[in-house]
C-alpha cells in the first residue's frame, strides 16, 4: 500500500530529524535525551508497517503531542534550527497520511 510506505517514510524522517538536531556535539547526555525522545516512535514503527489500527490511532494521539512540541522549539529558535524544522513539517505529514489511512481503513468494507 503507497500510503503506508509514505507514512513509514515520514516517520523515519521524523526520527532522523530529531536526532540530528538533538546529537550534535555528540555527548552521553545528549545521545540518552535523544534516544528517549525518539523511543515512542521506534516501539510505534512494527505496528506502523503492519498497518495495526491500534498502533495507527495511538501514533496519531502522539504525533499531536511532538507537532506541539516542535512547533514551539521552531518558533522559540525563529526558525533557525533546519532539523527542527524539517522534523516539524515530517510530522505534520505523517499525522495527516496517518488520518486519511485511518478514515480509509474505516469506510473499506
Amino acid at each position: 500500500m503507497p500510503l503506508r510506505r509514505a507514512i513509514v517514510g515520514c516517520h523515519l524522517l521524523l526520527i532522523a530529524a530529531l536526532a540530528a538536531s538533538l546529537v550534535p556535539p555528540a555527548t552521553a547526555v545528549r545521545l540518552s535525551i535523544a534516544v528517549l525522545l525518539a523511543l515512542p516512535l521506534l516501539l510505534t514503527l512494527r505496528g506502523l508497517t503492519q498497518g495495526r489500527r491500534t498502533t495507527l490511532q495511538g501514533l496519531a494521539v502522539l504525533l499531536v503531542a511532538y507537532i506541539g512540541g516542535l512547533s514551539v522549539e521552531v518558533v522559540a529558535r525563529s526558525g533557525s534550527a533546519a532539523s527542527l524544522s524539517l522534523a516539524l513539517i515530517a510530522a505534520v505529514l505523517e499525522l495527516g497520511l496517518l488520518l486519511a489511512l485511518i478514515r480509509g481503513a474505516r469506510s473499506a468494507p
